[in-house]
Order: structure tokens, then sequence, then C-alpha cells
């Protein structure tokens, strides 16, 4: 009965989806100019949005989850497209996407769907912001069409708030599959409004993986905290961080601030750090503070050297670097936030006499202030997420090359948005000397390296994609 009656509301969306379609269609020479055509769609497609979304949060409520039935044979991609991208030393890579209908919830309002991906044992792991996850062996993908395979959990009985698993800012992190074990970072509701960034941990299953809590802060930032009474000052679960890294036994595991800025700076919490997570006894160690959202980790075995991207303001976009030999030391370093930055509050006006900027600053120099200045940063933000290494046999360059993805918005784009962007980091002077960028046109939610295949793998937002980029 439960299945029948969420085909009727799947179908009751899909109708509403059409009936956009076609007063897009009517509606759009009766327009008088370009401008209130658009203004009109999209005011039409936000309430059309409201309405599934109205739909989605009903089924919850009845404990019917419309992907559940979408996810339960698997999910569906399809190669769609194969382009040339040429950097400037000459060398060249081919670009695939393979696009999937399948995939419903994003987690930003400019994607079409929000993911993560993983590679382990010659099989691609996907987990979706809303908590599926699925997989397919990599050889598969010399087809034009692939299927994800579900595996099923108990997640959806571990996180109980609704918002998780809907269009919304709250849900999965990140995936990390290592030695049969899989981690999945979370938006984790602590009790209503009070939110903290947090780990589940399974034994790897291909059928039924049972999570259990690994890794839970021990507070949570509250929506009614006195700190967001301040004007234009709100809890934003976009910024929760949520990376992870395995070495030997000691996970690197990033954190956002929420939007609660001055969490950053106190040492009593996790939050806007880098930590340390011991796996063998759960002991966590401060690495790093004053990030404000780590939305990219990469550890370089080969230069010993942790980098993260932190995701600014307006402006600020950031690339940091940590040496780990610095970590013997008793000092944490301080990458700045909310102290320094060289981008503004969001809509201030210019305005520095904003009252945000009485507690949050934001100094335009880090190492005047005793913080650690940035690799590298961004004015005007690209909308930064993971950063990658690449060997000499992806790269072809004597220099290390690392690459990062940005995401930004068709809607509002600046050059480097939906690309990503090529550095040569000379590690005698640790310095950045080249970059270069490269187009996808798409919102870069992950992307890995894999080693096996000599191939970087990414998830694309608003195409619905698995992107592989391999040197041709």
């Amino acid at each position: 009965m439960k299945k029948i009656k969420s085909l009727i509301i799947y179908a009751i969306s899909i109708i509403i989806i059409l009936s956009l379609f076609i007063a897009i269609k009517n509606t759009k020479d009766n327009l008088e100019n370009k401008s209130d055509q658009i203004d009109f769609l999209e005011k039409n497609l936000q309430n059309k949005k409201d309405q599934i979304l109205n739909i989605h949060k009903k089924l919850l409520t009845k404990n019917i989850n419309i992907e559940n039935l979408i996810f339960q044979d698997g999910i569906l991609f399809e190669k769609s497209r194969e382009k040339i991208k040429k950097l400037k030393n000459n060398n060249e890579y081919i670009l695939n996407t393979f696009v999937s209908n399948d995939l419903i919830y994003a987690k930003h309002p400019y994607a079409s769907s929000s993911a993560y991906i993983d590679f382990y044992d010659q099989n691609i792991f996907l987990a979706t912001a809303t908590g599926q996850i699925t997989y397919s062996n990599f050889k598969k993908f010399e087809n034009s069409k692939i299927t994800f395979n579900t595996i099923k959990s108990n997640i959806q009985e571990l996180i109980k708030y609704p918002e998780f698993f809907i269009n919304s800012q709250y849900g999965i992190k990140d995936i990390l599959v290592k030695d049969n074990k899989i981690y999945l970072s979370y938006v984790n509701q602590h009790y209503e409004g009070c939110f903290s960034t947090s780990i589940l941990k399974g034994d790897l299953n291909y059928s039924y993986i049972s999570f259990k809590k690994f890794y839970l802060s021990d507070m949570c930032v509250d929506q009614k905290d006195e700190y967001f009474k301040i004007p234009k000052n709100k809890l934003i679960a976009h910024q929760s961080g949520g990376r992870m890294i395995i070495k030997d036994n000691l996970m690197f595991f990033s954190t956002g601030e929420y939007r609660h800025r001055t969490l950053a700076q106190d040492e009593d919490n996790d939050f806007g750090k880098i930590i340390s997570i011991n796996l063998l006894d759960k002991t966590k160690k401060i690495v790093s503070k004053g990030h404000r959202n780590p939305q990219g980790l990469f550890l370089s075995e080969d230069l010993n050297i942790l980098f993260s991207t932190e995701h600014g303001p307006s402006g600020g976009d950031e690339i940091n670097y940590l040496k780990i030999d610095e970590l013997k030391k008793n000092e944490i370093p301080n990458y700045g936030w909310p102290i320094s930055s060289y981008g503004r509050h969001y809509n201030d006006n210019d305005n520095d006499d904003d009252a945000r900027y009485k507690l949050a600053p934001l100094k335009k120099s880090h190492s005047k202030y005793g913080n650690v200045e940035p690799l590298k940063y961004f004015d005007p933000s690209v909308g930064i997420s993971q950063i990658i290494g690449l060997p000499k046999k992806f790269s072809g360059v004597d220099n290390y090359q690392f690459v990062v993805g940005t995401m930004g918005n068709a809607k509002k784009f600046k050059e480097g948005m939906l690309s990503l962007h090529f550095f040569e980091f000379d590690k005698e002077n640790e310095k950045i000397v080249s970059s270069e960028i490269i187009p996808i046109n798409s919102r870069i939610r992950d992307m890995i390296y894999v080693k096996e295949e000599n191939i970087v793998l990414m998830f694309l937002e608003n195409y619905n994609a698995i992107a592989i980029l391999r040197k041709k």
C-alpha cells in the first residue's frame, strides 16, 4: 500500500513539473521582454519546487521516502558527452560525463543534486547528500549505460529529522571507504535547531550496512544562540566542513563554524577547526583553528603537507597548507578566521560599520595579527570545493601539481567558477609558480584522484553526473 501511495505522489510530482514547462511554453511569447520572462519563470519554478518539497515533507511524516522507491533497484547513469580539454603545456585530457535522472535532491539552491564519491576495490562509491549509498565496478564505465547498485543501510533509523532527506542545507558531507570500513560525515541534529558535524562508521557490506555513530561533537551550534541575534546573522549549515582523510590510524577531519564565526577561535570546541581523531581509541586533537568552512582536504605524502581549501565569505576563498611536522609543536596553527580574511561579509554594502565586523573584523592581513597567510586567496570568490594532488604521470610537469574544484552559479558567474584550477607548487620555496583553469561548466561538489586508473573522478552538481578526466 505504501509503495502504491509513493508511486501516486511521485506521479503527481512529475505532473507538477510538466505543468511548469507547459506554462513556460504558453507564456513565453506573451511577455514583453527577456527580463520579464526570466523573472516570471524563476517565480514559477520556485513555486513548483515549493509544492514538490511540501509533498515530500508530508510523505516523510508518514515514513514514506520517495528516494527509497527510486533507489530500490539501483540507479542509472548514461554516457552524455566526451570533450577534449587542453592545458598550456600541451597536455590533452578527455572528459567523459555520465548523467543520471534518478538523483532528485540537492543541498544548494544552484545545484540539481548533491553527492560525494570514493573509489575502493575497483568500485566507485556514490553517497547522495540524503544518505543513499550506491556503487558500481569501474570497468562498467566502458559501457554507455551503467547501473549503480544500492546498498541498504540503517541511516534513516539513526537520522530522524526530515530536512536531512529533502532539498535543504542538511545532509551528508563526505564519504570515505578504507580498509573495509565506510565513513560518512553529516550534519547531525542533537536536538531541534542545534547542529554539529559528526561521523558514522560501518563495516563495508554490499547488501546492508549497519552504521554506528563514530564521532560526535561534545557541543552543537544552536540557532537560538545569542550570537544569531546580531543583524544579518543566522545559522548556516552549508558552513559545516566535513572532509575526511585517513593516514595510518589517524583521521583528519574538517569542521565549519555554522556561521557562528567566533567559535573558530575558541579551542574549547570543534567548530571552525581541522581535528585529528585516533581510529583506535577515538581521542581527538585540534590540528588547526581559525577556519570558516574547510570544504577540501588533501594529505600529500610526498610533501608531508596537509592542504585544505577554505570556502570564504564574499571574496576570500583560500588554499591553505600545514606541514605535518608542525603538528609535533604545542602551538595550534591559526588560519585567522574571523579575525583575518581577504573577503567581506555578505551583503554589507561596503559598510565597515556593519554590526558583524565588531566580533568578526576580517582584517586584510593574516600575518600582521599572528595568523597563517593562505597559500593563495581568491577575490572575487570562486566557490572553492575539494582539492587533490596529481602525480607526474597525470600532470606531465616536474613541479608538484594539485587541482581544486569550484562551484558558484551561472546566474552570478565570475571567472574561475564552475571550473578546475591546476596549480604547480614549488616545494623548495613553498609557493605556487603557475596556474591554469579548465572550465567544466558545472558545480564540482566532490573530486578524487584514482591512482590505479590514473584518472580524476568528479561529481558534477548541475548535471547530476559523474565525470572522468583522463590523460589523452
